[in-house]
């Protein structure tokens, strides 16, 4: 599922070998700001008709934000308020643990600038994202919960 999530989400950004590369194990991907990750809280899913359709990461990193580390929504399944209903599940969970601001990174040519947008997040930093050698600058996005 998040493969092909990833195959919608990137395409002309990543190339579809690439993206292939890094889920089949043939290449790895880093991030600027990987290292401050600390914990794995879990992740949501969304279903229907049995298969999952959506997913949505959450994490804590250092200085004590909680991360949206991923939401990935199957291509044809965008648009139907799937992706929200998982965001508004993440900051409901983040806000019920007590932490006070939620980060989530994107690529900064990613349609999902958007989205975190229209949520009323706000840019709060940049960062690079890579894959094998290819390397895209990324933004930090910060929500006060």
């Amino acid at each position: 599922m998040i493969r092909s999530a990833w195959h919608g989400a990137y395409r002309g950004i990543f190339t579809a070998a690439e993206i292939d590369a890094v889920f089949d194990g043939r290449s790895q991907m880093q991030g600027s700001w990987l290292e401050r990750r600390r914990g794995y809280l879990g992740s949501l899913v969304a279903e229907a008709g049995g298969a999952i359709v959506g997913v949505a990461g959450v994490g804590t990193l250092a200085g004590g934000d909680g991360e949206l580390g991923a939401l990935y929504v199957l291509p044809e399944w965008q648009g139907r308020g799937v992706g929200t209903r998982l965001w508004e599940a993440v900051v409901a969970g983040l806000r019920e643990r007590g932490f006070a601001r939620l980060q989530v990174w994107t690529m900064e040519r990613a349609a999902a600038r958007r989205f975190y947008e229209a949520r009323g997040c706000r840019l709060a930093e940049r960062g690079v994202f890579q894959v094998g050698w290819h390397r895209e600058p990324a933004v930090a996005y910060v929500l006060d919960l």
